[in-house]
């Protein structure tokens, strides 16, 4: 653990009420140097800080003389017990005439200064109270003789990780998040999620990608443990959906890391956010697909991928021609068709296009990477289907009148697309006439649709009347086509002939 480091800030008056507290608290000390000393959870042949405590025991013949004391904080090589005394001293002088004052953390924190021992050793003793500041005063014995000193509400001390429970929670509750029952988990699963292993307890801090906030639990647990290296009770992972068939979907941070985190550097957003950049780039440069939506990883099943999707039978379709037979891993956060063909259309849109219509229609539709994908699959549908259904038809080219022209077009859209399709024709090519709009009524009508246009009562018995010609158009192919339109032209009264 790094050495707090105090700047000296030079002394001034002692404000009234500061020194209360400070006198008070040196007063007890004086009374009861026990305050000072840890609690023992470990199992050391002899306790390190027997003969610390046993120096200070040898002070209470001077406890009562404030200059015998501050003499002694400048005497011998135990800076527990220099500390001691020069904090005892003030209690026996009744007055702190000078206060110091050091940036400790950002924040201001005065002292009394006497004798030679370090401001930090002095800090930590007068504050012995406070769980953060009073580690100051056993940083240098923790670390000379590894020990591991957990502050909290006690104090407690071992000779090798092994947290209080008491201290685990304390430490936890200090952090923004707040979970069931006071817990250490959110209790949800996500696509991503940090876990923060306690080993000497055998408890474990579960915390979501959408819970995560831009903290370091990390850093809040070690922030008031005192210990040469804080972090070798603790494994830090990410549990992961980002995962091939069969893998364990965890990966575990590297020391490296896990100092940059529990440094502050980085917080347990962004370190569940690398993980899961860096899985999803590993499955998707893999040899194997997977397939994941939200928190459902469905390894290799692309049918069981799929029918976990919402979203339209034209994404589906194109979806599962795309991605049959080949090794492209899909990752997305919902369970929407739609995010699935987003992720993959920028670069693959025509591939995406060739497999659900034809390598051809996906060479005539012109740059599609930045249409919508459905609208883009629907429109390609359509232009393969049209080119299918007029390659069989007649072309009638500059012979065709006003009229003819008109069902050709009204027929070919109701053969390629139906009702929908038609009524599309429909309103690009609109009728001009009353006969037109008879004509266009009785093709609404053979398709079972409501016609666009208000026509009167003559009109719509000519419209009844034209329908059996216009389903005969319809189910005609072919030259047959040529001849049905002739006869549908001639029932129309229009003179037209193709």
């Amino acid at each position: 653990m790094a050495k707090r480091k105090v700047r000296f800030r030079g002394v001034k008056h002692t404000p009234k009420r500061l020194e209360s507290d400070l006198l008070q608290k040196s007063k007890d000390l004086l009374d009861e140097p026990g305050l000072l000393r840890p609690k023992c959870a470990g199992a050391c042949r002899k306790c390190h800080f027997d003969k610390p405590f046993a120096r200070i025991g040898k002070l209470e013949r001077i406890k009562d003389d404030p200059d015998a004391l501050v003499k002694a904080s400048s005497k011998g090589p135990c800076d527990i017990t220099k500390a001691y005394a020069a904090t005892a001293s003030l209690g026996a002088a009744g007055e702190i005439p000078y206060l110091a004052t050091a940036k400790l953390g950002g924040e201001d924190v005065s002292f009394a200064k006497r004798g030679s021992v370090g401001n930090d050793k002095l800090i930590g003793c007068q504050y012995y109270n406070d769980p953060r500041i009073r580690l100051l005063l056993y940083n240098d014995m923790a670390r000379k003789k590894n020990l591991h000193i957990y502050s909290f509400d006690d104090l407690v001390c071992s000779n090798s990780a092994n947290m209080p429970e008491d201290y685990l929670y304390d430490a936890f509750w200090d952090t923004p998040y707040e979970f069931p029952d006071d817990g250490l988990a959110c209790g949800h699963e996500g696509q991503g999620s940090l876990v923060i292993a306690v080993k000497s307890l055998g408890e474990d801090i579960s915390i979501c990608r959408n819970c995560a906030k831009e903290v370091s639990t990390l850093q809040f647990l070690i922030s008031r443990i005192s210990a040469r290296d804080p972090l070798d009770d603790f494994d830090v992972s990410v549990r992961h959906k980002f995962h091939s068939a069969g893998d364990e979907g965890r990966e575990t941070i590297p020391p490296e890391r896990i100092r940059e985190y529990a440094a502050g550097r980085i917080t347990d957003t962004a370190l569940i956010d690398s993980v899961l950049k860096d899985m999803a780039g590993t499955l998707k440069k893999g040899d194997v697909a997977t397939f994941v939506s939200g928190n459902r990883n469905h390894g290799s099943d692309l049918n069981g991928f799929l029918e976990s999707l919402r979203g339209s039978d034209v994404e589906k379709d194109a979806l599962k021609a795309y991605l049959s037979g080949r090794n492209d891993s899909v990752i997305i956060k919902s369970d929407r068709a739609s995010e699935a063909l987003t992720s993959l259309w920028p670069d693959q849109w025509k591939e995406i296009i060739s497999a659900y219509t034809s390598q051809t229609t996906a060479d005539a539709v012109g740059d599609q990477s930045r249409s919508n994908p459905a609208q883009a699959l629907t429109g390609a549908k359509r232009l393969m289907m049209s080119k299918d259904v007029i390659d069989g038809l007649p072309n009638f080219g500059k012979r065709a009148g006003p009229m003819t022209r008109l069902a050709d077009a009204y027929a070919k859209a109701a053969k390629v697309g139906g009702a929908e399709m038609l009524s599309e024709e429909m309103d690009r090519t609109i009728p001009r006439d009353n006969k037109a709009k008879a004509l266009a009524s009785a093709f609404g009508t053979s398709l079972g649709t409501d016609g666009k246009w208000k026509l009167s009562k003559e009109d719509a018995e000519f419209s009844d009347f034209l329908v059996p010609f216009v389903k005969e158009l319809l189910d005609a192919d072919g030259e047959s086509y040529r001849d049905k339109m002739n006869t549908l032209m001639t029932a129309t009264g229009s003179g037209e002939k193709v």
